[in-house]
């Protein structure tokens, strides 16, 4: 694995700002191993229901939208390499538990752009997240946003991508400038 540093410096603003806009706590992660690894986060003010995702916290790549941005490249054969024969596990109902349902998820991830996560982490939680990539194009980190589903109803998903995906780009461009 290709290892590169994301810069917190050019990209923090970029969550905060995310947080602000969407409402929701916005959150930077980058992939260690077979998991995802939070970097950072930022939490929108005046919520009084907030998703508490913590910086220095783990969370797995096939269920969140963090991870599925941070793997949308890979192949079937690079997520059986990834998490060698280890069974996918069940943190919610709608987790993905199957090699071939992640590796075509990850084909509509990279087509896409985005990545969602529809509970399948947390029941009630849903996700938007969208891959950061070096001047070579390849993924180093992602930036997205969580809530609680009662305020994140699936009409949200499309105008949050957009947003969710321009910071990615946004931090993206910053770190060939």
């Amino acid at each position: 694995m290709r290892e590169v540093a994301v810069n917190n410096r050019l990209a923090l603003p970029r969550v905060r700002a995310l947080a602000t806009t969407t409402g929701e706590t916005a959150h930077l992660a980058v992939r260690e191993g077979d998991q995802a690894l939070f970097l950072d986060h930022h939490v929108a003010v005046g919520r009084v229901v907030t998703v508490s995702g913590q910086t220095g916290e783990f969370v797995p790549l096939h269920c969140t939208a963090h991870g599925k941005a941070l793997i949308a490249d890979f192949t079937a054969e690079d997520l059986a390499d990834l998490f060698k024969g280890a069974p996918l596990r069940a943190h919610a109902r709608r987790s993905v538990t199957s090699l071939d349902r992640l590796a075509k998820i990850c084909i509509k991830v990279a087509v896409d752009g985005v990545a969602t996560d529809d509970g399948e982490f947390m029941e009630d939680l849903r996700c938007v997240a969208a891959p950061i990539r070096d001047q070579d194009g390849v993924i180093i980190a992602s930036v997205g946003i969580s809530a609680p589903i009662t305020r994140f109803p699936k009409s949200r998903y499309a105008p949050t991508a957009r947003m969710v995906a321009e910071v990615a780009n946004q931090i993206s461009a910053s770190l060939t400038n």
